[in-house]
């Protein structure tokens, strides 16, 4: 608003400066008329007219330039307000992200073992059994913990862990995890018969252990950790995956 003010003051005072100007040619027509005609007072007077309305174009002038100065100026005023707003609300939001990345909650995989007992007698058949162990390495809790966890073997097993799908939740409904101690689940393969419970016992055959953990943190944020471990064979520890793994983007 008030730069159209400006504006319309400074396209008013040009005009007044046209009109002034065309009105300063006709005195200036009837002087050296008046000179022609040889009648000094006409003369005189037109001629103090000129100088009038000279000194007034002039006045007129420099406030037209004052105003076109201001005006520059008040633009010049506003875009770095505009700036430093911007840079300003930047900079709180950059603040606000880092102070959340350093104080959520961070879970993750810490380990895995095979289940004391490794054979699960569950309905269905049987099953080999494995352990995952999820901890909290954040500033604040967890909410809303829930552990997806899947154990597999196989040729097909790379395929079947990459094909896995997680519905997200939208609400955090699940249990809390703190920044002490740990959260485990069992994952238990589909049912085998005896010779490839043996053969996985043994160590002939390594079995995996993947899946997701979801949960929120107190920022009301959800996120989501990837794991994956395979049992190395004659009986060797679990060891990443070398997919599988990662923190809130697969």
């Amino acid at each position: 608003m008030v730069d159209d003010d400006f504006a319309q003051a400074a396209r008013n005072c040009r005009d007044r400066a046209s009109t002034i100007w065309k009105s300063l040619k006709r005195c200036t027509t009837a002087v050296l008329s008046a000179f022609r005609r040889s009648d000094p007072a006409v003369a005189f007077f037109t001629m103090l007219l000129v100088v009038v309305v000279g000194l007034q174009t002039e006045i007129i002038s420099k406030q037209t330039q004052i105003i076109s100065k201001t005006d520059e100026a008040l633009h010049e005023a506003a875009d770095a307000s505009q700036s430093a707003a911007a840079t300003a609300k930047a900079a709180l939001e950059f603040s606000s992200r880092s102070f959340k990345e350093e104080q959520r909650a961070y879970l993750w995989a810490s380990s895995f073992n095979m289940s004391t007992p490794p054979i699960c007698q569950v309905p269905g058949g049987v099953h080999i059994c494995a352990d995952v162990h999820i901890v909290n390495s954040g500033r604040t809790p967890a909410i809303g913990v829930r552990i997806h966890r899947y154990a597999t073997f196989g040729p097909d097993a790379v395929g079947v862990i990459k094909a896995i799908k997680i519905a997200s939740y939208t609400s955090p409904a699940g249990d809390m995890l703190g920044t002490v101690g740990d959260k485990w689940g069992t994952a238990a393969t589909d049912a085998v018969d005896d010779p490839t419970v043996k053969d996985i016992l043994n160590g002939k055959i390594s079995i995996y252990i993947y899946g997701v953990v979801q949960y929120y943190d107190i920022f009301s944020d959800y996120h989501e950790t990837g794991f994956c471990a395979f049992r190395l064979p004659n009986n060797g520890p679990f060891i990443a995956c070398e997919f599988g793994n990662w923190f809130d983007k697969r």
